[in-house]
Parts: structure tokens; C-alpha cells; sequence
């Protein structure tokens, strides 16, 4: 095929959110459906499989390269291709879909796999993308024309000076006698040469690959195996399936197809496959099975994982994303788990197996690849954990499912995809969702998996497979049918306090203190000082305040400010009071430091229409870094604006009701007289309630009403007033004062013969400063009703 480039409808934004108004960059297609992701592991570039494109795009995502890869003339029964024979079929334009997109360091080129021509791979310039080579010459050239973009899986094996090996496992969408499901192929210099994908050993009776026998899809026509996940760890070659679990299949009365998960592990220094091993794999929680694999990531557990599973630090672990149950596979439940494998464990039921093979136990167990059950054959030898077959006792199935450490369960938004790496002591997960979400996830043990934070990355869309980190781990990247999306993996600037920062479960983020913000370690450029830097929630600043409320009379209090967990504040610290105030803190020799409180303008400044209290920042800053690095909450309150004595002297702060001005004040020298001062409920002045008070029409009577604490008129004041309200009208009425306990109204009636209902009695007291009458704290109510 010809090489062309074009530019594609597509963009490049910063269009995505984090949070809030946190953006992220996309690269963004219209035209295409984007299907696989590869990160190159030293420059970061970006390498992006689609239908019928290949992009290059720079570690911000802007594209640099596109090369095109379809549409093709073509017909999927062509075969050979009708690019080396005449084909009777149709030939018609046919979409390239890549299925696998992988780098081969050694060469510095980009494998590329589609579907058109039988499954045909490109071989790709690192650079520019230039097309070095298209073998499709022989059948090793085909791998699968199976149409599925996620149903296939490589793995590059280099070996030093010689070439690499590709590992490939793939559908075959019932062509078997076309693909081998699995195999193992060379990678030479020369893309163009025929002995390019040749398989890397093959002689009359054995070869590098399986393949699915015709009386397998004569028995079940729909059986086939979808690889998910490949991978290297040590000696070995591992590979994630799904498959038609055949014995259920058979078993259904109703016809349904079962699938079940296996991984297969091969030596990766095995030619002859003689070391072929699969077991049944899967997860449970409370009870519930879990065996469609969806995703998988190899990664290493962090300190305080490796110490919970009891396994070194550099071992090898297995991050599994697995749905509900065992039918459609297609459109597997939204029901989901995360799981935890440990190479060694599965790699100790595999050695076991092995082990009690070549002592004669049982068979080998692969009815889908044997088609019958081959007895195992007593053979007494060492096997430890490197062995890698011989021509007997393979290959061989596993007789039960290896069961994983369940570490997170979702029933809404459908974990699809995972990926994982080690952060200081921590293991660190991120998962994509079918949502279009992305979890992420603190694992420090089998019991101990915190998710602390999801964002929304493509709302509506699902997150396919391939989740891969920047070489820095700075960064992640997620794929969608339409969009990559490159993810900071912290936003640790989104917490704007040392508890939110903290408490927030995210293992980046600490709080650097001198610089008030949350962020990594390295970040922080006071890290390394004492209390610098804090990563737990008990080693944020603490501050106290002596006295922590002051009157809006009193200005320039001397505050005595303690604190704990800070580091060295040798440099200089300033109080500020809502940036109204400021002034140097004195460091006193004990550690705490001294600010006075705001003078008398900047205080009006500060409380003016805020009422009886308002509460403010006392805020430090440090003079080294210019930062706010912490505050602590201070109260001004203003006893004048307390307007009832109950009121004044149930305040939390010191006011105190001057009974004959009807005043509160926070100076009680301010009081009239001494014995006008009241400091507690139990001193105010109070009309006590009777029930209602029967008043006869148009009779003139006195009303006596029950107190207590009234004060008695001292010289120059005016003595007791009633004010009777009836229907919205009022008078007054002279009142005389028997003692703190009693007052009467004189001639206290309503003349109004038709007068029905309640009026309300207030009894006053006249100020020694004013000449308005003073209300006491309640009214009695009085019915007035005919003679």
C-alpha cells in the first residue's frame, strides 16, 4: 500500500476539566475511531492506533505525525489477499482497523497491525512515521483478520545482539487453519524480507505456536480466545485471556455461552512451546463470582503493600480488572472489581501443577487444545521454578481457578481499564471507567484500598484498554473512541488546607508549610527543614490564640499566639487581621510569639455593620516566603448591640446590662449606678407571665402583675407607665411600684363595650439619661370581656 500523509479532522485542546476549572489536554478526531495507545518509554512521544491512521503525537499531544493505513479493496474471504492472488470474491473498500500497536526498541520502529489482508502489520519510522515495510508475502505474514480492535495482544522479547521475538496471541474469528491463536515470530532488521514474522523455530512435528483445532469449533463453532493483556516478568511470557469455558457451555440446557478468564505463561526462551501452561483465573466478593477479565497492569507493590502480602518489595504484582459473573463477554455487567495477583503465587500453583503432573496425578486437563484427556505420565525429575518443559506432560490446564485478593467492588460506573505504579511507600492505581471516568486508587494492603478521587475525563464514553503513564510518571494517559487525554496523575493544588490536603488520601500530596499550598515533596523547597513539610494530618500547624476575643472598645490588646508543628520562623512573622491590619510579631523565648490586636480605626474598619460579633482570621506570614502560613479564628463582639438584658448578659463574652440606661456594655464601670449593673440571667429585670387577666368593659380597675428584679426609680427618674394595646390602639396608664416582685397598673379598661380579645401589657422604666420610657423583657396579656 502506499504511504500517505494528510491531516486528518481532528484538534488539539486544553479543553478537558479537573474538578473544578482544572484543565487537561485532549487530542481530539472526528473522522476516525481511535483504538490503541502506546507511550514511548524514554522521549514520552505518543503513538495512536485508529481506523485506518496511525498519529504521532508529542508528550502534550500535539500532533506531529499521521500516517495513513486505509481503506483498502479488499473482502475478508480473500485468501492469500488479493494483494499476491486473484481473488474471485468482491473486492470493495474495506476499513483498516489497527489491533495492535507496539514498539520495538531495538529497531526503533512502531509495529503496527490492522486487519485488512488477512491481519498484515506495518513497520513504522519512529521519527516521521515513513513506512519501512508491509510483509505480506507469506502466511506467517497474516496474523487475523478478526475485526475486534481489542482482541489481540503482544509482547516483544528482546535478546540482546540477536533480533527480538514477538509474542503474539490473537482471535481468530474461526479461521484456524489460517492463524495460530499463539505463537511466537522473529523480528529481523529487514522489514521487507519474507522471513519477517517466520516463526522462530519450526521443524515437521513441532513449532512456535497453538492453534485451535478444527474439532473444537466443529463441537463449538463460536469458541475462540480474546487476548487482553500480555506481559514479560523475569523468564517467562504471560498472557491474559478470555474463552468459551467449553464444560458450561455443554453443560447449559438453555443454550448460553459461558466464558472464562485463564492466564498462560510460557518460558520466554521456549522455541517449541513446550512449556505451555494455562490456569483458570478470577476474583470473588461476598460471595459473588468474578471471571471476565477486562484489563490487566503489571506493576511492583509499594513498601507498605509488599510488607501486607508478605513479599519483597521488587516482586512482581498483578493489578486485574475483572466483571460479574461469566456470560457476555461482549457487553460484560457493569458490575466490577479490582483485584491483586502476586507472580509468585501464581506462579507456585503453576510449578505445583507441573510438579504433580510429572508424578503421575491426573491428566492435562486442556480439553479445548487436546480434545481428549491425556493422562499425565510419571516422570521423576526436579522441577523448580524455572523449568521449561519437556515433550511430555504438556501443554497442560490447571484443575482450579486461581483466586485473586479482591481490593475494590463498583456496581455503576464499569472499571474497564487499570494501570499502576509505586509512589514513596505507596502502590497507586488508576482506572478507567465505561463512564468516562478516571478512579483513582491508594492500595498499601489486601484490606487497605482507599479510592480518593474520580474525575471526569469523557463524559459518556467508555476509557479503553491501553492506560499508560508518561516516562516520568508525571502524567497518564487515556484513550477513548474519539480523544486522548493526558491527565496530571495529582492536582494536589486543588486542596487549599493543610487538613483538606491531607485528609484527602492522595499519596502526592503533603503540605508544604512555609508556603501554605499542597504538593509533592520535591515541590517544596522548605521539605527537608524540620516541620517543613507535613504528610499526616496531626503534623499540620496548630495554632492558639491568648485571649481570642476582644471588645470593639478595646484596641491594641497584647495577643499571645502558641503553635505547634512549625518549622524554624527565625526569618520573621507578621499578624495580619484580614489583610486590614499587619504588624511584626515579636518571637518570645519560649516559642510563642506576641501581636497586638488592631487599633481603634482599624477596628471600626474591621467590624463596622457586622452586629454583636465577627469573627476573622488572625493570619501569619512569614517574612522568609511572604506566604500566609497559617490562622487561626479570632472574635470581635460588640456588647452595644445586644439590645435586651437576657441577651447581653447570656453572651459568651464579657458584656454587662446596665438595667437603669437599658444598655450593654463590655465596661461595667459604665453603669449608673453600682447597683445597676446585672452580670447573669437571674438579675433581669423581668414581667413574670399569670395566664390570661379577666377585665370587665367599660370598669376601671386596677392590674397588678408579677416581676421580679425591678428596679427601684432612682432620684430624677420617673416612676412606672403601663402601655395598653387593644386592636392596634395604645395608651399609657400610670403604674406604681410595690417592690422587685410587684407592679400595678392604674386604671387599667378598654371603654369599648364590644372590646373581645387580648391585649398586651409592657411595662417601662424611665432612663436616667433619657426621657423615653424603657421596655422590661415581656408583656403580660389581659381579656377583656363584658360585665
Amino acid at each position: 500500500m502506499p504511504t500517505v500523509c494528510l491531516l486528518p479532522l481532528l484538534f488539539f485542546t486544553i479543553g478537558g476539566c479537573l474538578g473544578s476549572s482544572r484543565p487537561f489536554r485532549t487530542f481530539v478526531v472526528t473522522d476516525t475511531t481511535l483504538t490503541h495507545l502506546t507511550v514511548h518509554r524514554v522521549t514520552g512521544e505518543v503513538f495512536v492506533g485508529a481506523v485506518n491512521r496511525v498519529f504521532k503525537l508529542a508528550p502534550n499531544l500535539t500532533e506531529l505525525r499521521a500516517h495513513v493505513t486505509g481503506p483498502v479493496e479488499d473482502n475478508s474471504r480473500c485468501y492469500p489477499p488479493p494483494s499476491m492472488r486473484v481473488c474471485s470474491h468482491r473486492l470493495v473498500p474495506v476499513d483498516n482497523v489497527n489491533k495492535l500497536l507496539l514498539i520495538d526498541y531495538a529497531a526503533r520502529r512502531l509495529v503496527a497491525c490492522g486487519s485488512i489482508w488477512q491481519g498484515i502489520c506495518q513497520f513504522l519510522r519512529l521519527d516521521d512515521l515513513f513506512k519501512l515495510g508491509e510483509p505480506h508475502h507469506r502466511k506467517e505474514h497474516y496474523l487475523s483478520g478478526a475485526q475486534e480492535p481489542d482482541s489481540m495482544a503482544g509482547v516483544i522479547v528482546e535478546q540482546g545482539q540477536g533480533p527480538s521475538k514477538l509474542f503474539v496471541g490473537t482471535a481468530v474469528d474461526g479461521k484456524s487453519e489460517y492463524f495460530p491463536t499463539l505463537s511466537s515470530r522473529k523480528l529481523i532488521d529487514d522489514e521487507d524480507s519474507a522471513d519477517m514474522f517466520s516463526l522462530v523455530y519450526q521443524d515437521e512435528f513441532v513449532s512456535s505456536q497453538i492453534k485451535i483445532p478444527s474439532d473444537t469449533l466443529s463441537l463449538y463453532p463460536a469458541f475462540d480466545i480474546y487476548y487482553i493483556y500480555g506481559f514479560v516478568s523475569a523468564s517467562f511470557v504471560y498472557f491474559l485471556t478470555l474463552q468459551l469455558d467449553t464444560q458450561q457451555t455443554l453443560l447449559d440446557t438453555a443454550g448460553e455461552k459461558f466464558f472464562t478468564s485463564k492466564i498462560v505463561r510460557m518460558c520466554s526462551g521456549d522455541s517449541e512451546f513446550y512449556s505451555y501452561v494455562e490456569f483458570p483465573i478470577g476474583c470473588s466478593w461476598h460471595g459473588v463470582e468474578y471471571r471476565l477479565v477486562q484489563s490487566a497492569h503489571l506493576a511492583k507493590p509499594g513498601q507498605l503493600l509488599a510488607q501486607a502480602l508478605g513479599v519483597p518489595a521488587d516482586e512482581d504484582v498483578l493489578f486485574t480488572i475483572f466483571s460479574q459473573g461469566q456470560k457476555n463477554r461482549a457487553s460484560p455487567p457493569r458490575q466490577t472489581i479490582l483485584c491483586l495477583f502476586t507472580l509468585s503465587n501464581i506462579n507456585a500453583h503453576i510449578r505445583q501443577r507441573i510438579q504433580s503432573c510429572y508424578r503421575g496425578e491426573g491428566t492435562l486437563a486442556l480439553p479445548w487444545l487436546l480434545n481428549k484427556e491425556l493422562p499425565c505420565i510419571n516422570t521423576p525429575m526436579q522441577i523448580n521454578g524455572n523449568f521449561c518443559g519437556l515433550v511430555l506432560n504438556q501443554p497442560l490446564g490447571g484443575l482450579h481457578v486461581i483466586e485473586g485478593l479482591p481490593l475494590l467492588a463498583d456496581s455503576t460506573d464499569g472499571m474497564a481499564s487499570v494501570a499502576a505504579y509505586t509512589y514513596h511507600q505507596h502502590s497507586v492505581v488508576f482506572i478507567g471507567t465505561r463512564s468516562g471516568n478516571l478512579k483513582k486508587v491508594r492500595v498499601d494492603g489486601s484490606q487497605d484500598a482507599q479510592l480518593y478521587e474520580t474525575v471526569s475525563v469523557v463524559e459518556g464514553s467508555p476509557i479503553l484498554r491501553d492506560l499508560l503513564f508518561s516516562p516520568d510518571h508525571q502524567h497518564i494517559y487515556l484513550l477513548s473512541e474519539k480523544q486522548v487525554s493526558q491527565l496530571p496523575v495529582e492536582t494536589c493544588e486543588q486542596y487549599l488546607s493543610c487538613a483538606a490536603c491531607l485528609g484527602s488520601g492522595d499519596p502526592h500530596c503533603g503540605w508544604c508549610v512555609l508556603q501554605h499550598r499542597c504538593c509533592r515533596e520535591g515541590a517544596c523547597s522548605g521539605a527537608s527543614a524540620p516541620h517543613g513539610f507535613a504528610e499526616e494530618l496531626n503534623k499540620c500547624v496548630q495554632v492558639r490564640v491568648r485571649p481570642n476575643n476582644v471588645s470593639v472598645t478595646s484596641p491594641g490588646v497584647q495577643l499571645t499566639i502558641a503553635m505547634r508543628n512549625v518549622p524554624d520562623l527565625s526569618a520573621g512573622v507578621s499578624c495580619s487581621f484580614e489583610e486590614v491590619t499587619k504588624s511584626e510579631a515579636i518571637l518570645l523565648p519560649s516559642g510563642e510569639l506576641r501581636c497586638p490586636s488592631p487599633s481603634l480605626q482599624e477596628l471600626q474598619t474591621l467590624t463596622r455593620g457586622h452586629g454583636a460579633t465577627h469573627t476573622v482570621q488572625l493570619q501569619l506570614l512569614s517574612m522568609e516566603t511572604g506566604v500566609r502560613f497559617a490562622g487561626v479564628d479570632f472574635v470581635f463582639y460588640n456588647c452595644s448591640a445586644l439590645q435586651s438584658c437576657m441577651s447581653c448578659v447570656g453572651s459568651p463574652y464579657p458584656c454587662h446590662w446596665c438595667k437603669y440606661r437599658h444598655v450593654c456594655t463590655s465596661h461595667p464601670h459604665e453603669c449608673s449606678f453600682q447597683e445597676g449593673r446585672v452580670h447573669s440571667p437571674e438579675g433581669c429585670p423581668e414581667i413574670l407571665s399569670r395566664g390570661d387577666l379577666l377585665i370587665p368593659v367599660g370598669v376601671m380597675q386596677p392590674l397588678t402583675l408579677r416581676a421580679k428584679n425591678l428596679p427601684q426609680p432612682q432620684s430624677g427618674q420617673k416612676n412606672y407607665e403601663c402601655v395598653v394595646r387593644v386592636q392596634g390602639r395604645q395608651h399609657r396608664v400610670p403604674a406604681v411600684r410595690f417592690n422587685s416582685s410587684s407592679v400595678q397598673c392604674q386604671n387599667a379598661s378598654e371603654g369599648s363595650p364590644a372590646a373581645h380579645g387580648h391585649f398586651a401589657l409592657c411595662t417601662r422604666v424611665l432612663g436616667p439619661r433619657s426621657s423615653g420610657l424603657i421596655p422590661m423583657r415581656s408583656a403580660s396579656q389581659a381579656r377583656v370581656h363584658p360585665p
